[in-house]
């Protein structure tokens, strides 16, 4: 007989969203809630592939147009990859397509123009590479330039201060290392007093773009604890050469607003800030809340939209080889779906 416990199991899903809005740099206090209405780039705008949740923003500005490059978790693949949206007044955003994939998972699409050049660096933890991109035919294009570290580092963040490129990537366990070189392209030294951060999932993971405003470095945390996406913290960077590093808490700045059905409900966990002139930043964050879904459903949802030769694995990940008959029904509506 077939174990009847997964047919009841639940699981609690994190549903990512995006928004975009118009503020002055935010570093040392909440922005008020009003702000956060609607989204403005959900899961369900993305017409290229099946996505699951839309992350990790980054804004860029060239030719009189915005771009938002983001984490798109590719549910047919099952991996993350690069996509773009685009917005002529940074209010109003059209999602246009994916425009990075590899055989391994991407996010954190840390975008920047350098010397008339876009480069691009997202989290490739799983190459165990820390690869720069650079634009073959921005936006849509972009090719291999450089491996710039070798490692599982995730969210890689560069930034350039004083003639230096500084880069900071965090680790699995905890740690927060930082990185410098004089050319965007290597050879990456190894600061001597990294891992900066130990052991410390509250303050360790970059949250997105280093920011340089007024001669003052403002570097964002995601805080993992209780749990990943829980809130972003802010910190002042005041000492920073190839010896020194000393940093301060500035505030907590991106949570959860804890009301029901809302998009961040549960958490937030990545900013990244534009300066437009002035005192005016176009700022693009991220937030999500935990949806139960049926186990079995779900992932006969997922296997509805896998490559056939995923099948077996889904099926494994069920332990559902030992039941011929539900398996046989399961491929059948496969077959049915294509």
């Amino acid at each position: 007989m077939m174990n009847l416990r997964i047919l009841k199991k639940e699981i609690d899903l994190a549903e990512w969203s995006i928004k975009v809005f118009n503020s002055n740099l935010i570093y040392s206090k909440k922005p008020d809630d009003k702000i956060f209405n609607d989204p403005s780039i959900k899961a369900e705008d993305v017409t290229d592939v099946p996505a699951e949740f839309v992350a990790d923003p980054f804004l860029t500005f060239y030719k009189s147009r915005f771009y938002l490059f983001f984490e798109v978790l590719n549910m047919r693949s099952e991996l993350g990859e690069i996509g773009l949206a685009t917005s002529e007044d940074g209010e109003k955003w059209t999602y246009q397509k994916i425009v990075l994939k590899e055989r391994y998972h991407l996010s954190y699409p840390h975008v920047f123009e350098f010397e008339d050049q876009f480069y691009m660096v997202p989290e490739s933890s799983e190459a165990k590479e820390v690869i720069l991109y650079k634009a073959k035919n921005f936006p849509y294009e972009w090719e291999k330039y450089s491996v710039i570290a070798n490692g599982k580092y995730i969210d890689p963040t560069i930034f350039q201060y004083n003639s230096k490129w500084w880069m900071f990537v965090g680790t699995p366990n905890g740690d927060l290392h930082l990185f410098y070189s004089e050319k965007i392209e290597g050879k990456w030294i190894k600061h001597s007093l990294s891992p900066i951060i130990k052991d410390n999932y509250n303050i360790s993971r970059p949250a997105g773009r280093v920011i340089i405003d007024n001669n003052k470095i403002y570097r964002f945390t995601q805080d993992c604890k209780p749990y990943y996406g829980k809130q972003v913290r802010s910190f002042i960077i005041n000492k920073l050469t190839e010896n020194e590093y000393q940093e301060e808490e500035i505030n907590i700045i991106l949570n959860g607003s804890d009301k029901n059905n809302d998009w961040r409900r549960d958490g937030m966990h990545h900013i990244d800030q534009l300066k437009i002139n002035g005192n005016e930043w176009l700022i693009a964050v991220d937030g999500h809340k935990f949806k139960t879904h049926n186990y079995l459903k779900w992932k006969i949802k997922s296997i509805y939209r896998a490559p056939v030769a995923n099948i077996n694995r889904l099926l494994n990940n069920l332990n559902l080889l030992r039941e011929p008959y539900l398996n046989f029904g399961i491929l059948m509506l496969h077959q049915l779906t294509y």
